[in-house]
Order: C-alpha cells, then structure tokens, then sequence
C-alpha cells in the first residue's frame, strides 16, 4: 500500500509541476502571528485524587503560507506553523509544535487530480481545541507524537449530473519518549471510493465504500475494515444543506502472540493433567504460581476477533454572510495510539455570527465518546464535554484581538474517574498585508 501510495504521489507532483510551468499564474504569500497570554486551572487534565495544577502561561504562534494559482486549471498552497506553548507553574507541559500542511491540484475538463500532505507535532498537553492530540487528558507523562498523512485523489465527471471520486489516505503516527506501554507507533492506510449523483433539483444520492488497514507492531494489533454507505443530501436553499450518511462495517481484529493460558499440573500428582487454563481463570490474570499448582509452559495464540456494526453522520450547515450554524452527529471506528480500533461518537454545534463589521462572535459545544473496540485497552474508554465562547475584534485591516473561555470535563469510564479543566484565552494577532504577483 506504502509502495503504491509512493508511486501515485510522484505521479501527482510532477502533474502539478508541469502544469505550473505552462501557465501564468497569481502567486501569493501570507504571513501571520498571534501572542496569547492564557491561565488554566488543570493543565493536564488531572483527576482530583491526582491534585490538579492550575498555571498561567502564554504562547506564541507564527504561521507563513504561499499559495498560487490558474483559475480553473491548477492550484497549490504550502502553510508552516509553529506553536510554542510555556506554563509558569507547569514547565513539563511546555510544548513545541509544527503543523506543515501541503495541498495542490490539477482541473481537466472532467477531472480533477489533487494531492495533499501534511505533518503534525504535537503534545498531549496542547489543549486548543484545534490542535489538540487525541491523547489529550489520558496521559499525565509528558510524550510527542509525529504524523504523516499523505492524502492524493482523483475526482471524475461522469456527466453533468453524477461523479466519482478516488481518495487514498496514508497515516503513520510516532511517538517520543514514550512514557507508557499502552502507547506505540501505528500505521493505517485508507482507500476510499465515492459515486454520487444528482437524481432531483436540491437532491443527491450518493454510494461510498472503503477500505482500511491498521498495523501496531510493537501492541501486535492489527485489524482491516470495510464499511459500505449510502449517502443523501438536500440542499434546502442557497446558504444551507442537511446530509445524512449510513452504513455498514466489518470490522477483522488480529492480535498476535497473545498470552491466553498455561498447561497446568496438579503437584501432588504430576501425570494428572488440569489441560491448558484460560488465565481469566484466575484472579491476578496470570498462571497459577502457588504451589497447588505446578504451571509446566504458558501458552501464547494468536487471537482473531470480528466486529459487525453500523457507521453514521448526520449534519446541517448553514452558512450566511452575517452567520453560520453547523451541526454534526456521528458514530465510526477510528484508529489510536493507545486504544487501537476505537469507536467513537460525537455530537457538535458550532456558532458564529458577525455582529458587526469588526465584531464577531462564537460558540462551540463538543460531545465526544471513544470506547475500544476489543475491549483491550478499555481502561482508556472516556466521554468528554466541551464548550468554548468566544468573541474576536478587528482593531484594523492587519490587527486582531479575541478572547476565549473553554470548559473541559472528562469521565473515564473503566475507572469512573473525572477530571475538569477550565481555561481562559486572550489572543492578539497580526495578519500581514498579502504579498501578491502575477505572471
């Protein structure tokens, strides 16, 4: 898959180079800054057996993008990012993160080739919201991770009114200074195929199948899923659209070498076999060591599980020029670092309303819950609420300033063990003017 996803990325860079080469074009950078003081009164999200830590802390985030393109022909932007994050009360949850995200395609009279990258550190105490690691509040140890995603597709029109679309999605996740067992590299690649037409005015039909595979060696855990759905959306006027998604999956769960039992003797009398003992058999979860029994080998299988269920989303967006409203409620199976196939379901609402030409305002409210799949790493199983006002004023046309409050709580399930957050966010920014040229 590796190999093959390789191959195609050539392909798409030397298509859009080409393409860059052959026309005139705009060419534009776009550089960008913010300096944020902020205060958190639980900066890991500890529970209150763990003693919470409340810090101030600032960071400061400067972002540069170059972007060009031939109107209806091709496009391609490059944007970098940097993060610096230091708390005064809390110096083991200081953080530097780097977001690079690459994007660019290439339009035909009927097809469109694209192909995006991007790589991401991060750290489990980067608590914004869109930023934030998946790990965020499981892990009080400190450990980075690095992700590569390599995303190209290929987009075909069929006809006026129906079309196909070919992404493939490549993701390698790695940690540093690994801290804790349950936390290792993974791999996952992701073929997706998506048909769809326009079978009324305001109404589409669409068919999506895909396919994935996840690898852990170091967890040994590996599963492949197929999920099959079918897909509608209604666009009710100009400014708003409600789709629905629903589906099937299939879920294959290898784990391998796996400690499953013990060939057990009794040792009073040693030609009488007890036969292999399932270790839940026994209260410590491991072969009998007493001495009413004497354990001769333990037994290591590989053990195979399969998951059937069902995937949905369900959203309405609706998009003005003095508002927008978007709402989402879903349920799929996503891969982790820690709790390998997890399902995860999420319910959203997000806000904005431009109350004036400078001011604006905004509201997020997030439910999120994740539970493994095998009930391996259930230990790791949460729900998580979040809510976050905001409100931004433009001082003028390159200077910014926002403030944000944002509400954490989070329950882990196995344990039953909540911990809240509450953060408060004063942000100035600065956007410089576009430097632009055409030729």
């Amino acid at each position: 898959m590796m190999r093959f996803n390789s191959v195609v990325i050539n392909v798409f860079a030397f298509y859009v180079l080409i393409s860059t080469t052959a026309q005139a074009a705009e060419w534009k950078l776009e550089p960008s800054v913010s300096l944020r003081t902020l205060y958190n009164d639980n900066v890991s999200m500890r529970t209150e057996e763990d003693i919470p830590v409340s810090s101030t802390g600032y960071s400061i985030d400067p972002q540069i993008r170059f972007a060009a393109e031939e109107q209806s022909l091709w496009d391609l932007s490059l944007s970098t990012r940097g993060k610096l994050t230091r708390y005064k009360d809390r110096p083991d949850a200081d953080s530097d993160n780097v977001y690079v995200n690459f994007d660019s395609g290439r339009q035909t009279e009927r097809m469109m080739l694209r192909l995006s990258a991007s790589f991401t550190r991060n750290t489990n105490f980067d608590d914004e919201y869109d930023t934030e690691s998946p790990d965020a509040g499981l892990l009080d140890d400190k450990s980075e991770s690095d992700t590569i995603l390599v995303s190209p597709s290929v987009s075909w029109s069929m006809s006026e009114s129906s079309y196909v679309t070919l992404r493939l999605n490549s993701t390698d996740v790695k940690y540093d200074e690994v801290s804790t067992f349950s936390q290792s590299d993974y791999v996952t690649d992701n073929s997706i195929l998506n048909i769809t037409w326009d079978v009324a005015q305001n109404h589409r039909l669409g068919f999506t199948g895909s396919y994935a595979d996840y690898a852990n060696q170091e967890a040994r855990y590996f599963y492949d899923q197929t999920v099959f759905q079918l897909d509608y959306t209604y666009t009710l006027n100009q400014v708003s659209n409600f789709k629905i998604s629903v589906g099937a999956r299939n879920t294959d769960i290898l784990r391998k070498n796996i400690l499953t039992g013990c060939d057990a003797y009794a040792s009073n009398d040693l030609t009488t076999s007890l036969g292999v003992v399932p270790i839940e058999n026994f209260p410590s979860g491991t072969c009998p060591l007493s001495s009413t029994f004497i354990t001769i080998f333990r037994v290591f299988e590989d053990v195979e599980e399969t998951d059937d269920g069902t995937t949905f989303d369900i959203s309405y967006a609706s998009d003005s020029e003095s508002s927008g409203h978007k709402f989402s409620l879903g349920m799929n199976v996503s891969p982790s670092g820690i709790s390998g196939a997890q399902i995860e379901r999420n319910v959203s609402y997000k806000f904005i309303k431009s109350n004036t030409e400078k001011f604006t305002t905004n509201l997020l409210v997030d439910i999120s819950e994740t539970e493994a799949l095998s009930n391996v790493y259930s230990s790791n199983d949460r729900v998580r609420y979040r809510i976050e006002p905001s409100f931004s004023y433009k001082l003028n046309r390159d200077w910014g300033v926002s403030f944000k409050y944002s509400y954490i709580a989070q329950n882990i399930s196995d344990s039953d063990q909540d911990s809240i957050s509450n953060s408060i966010y004063i942000n100035l920014s600065l956007n410089w003017p576009k430097l632009a040229t055409t030729y």
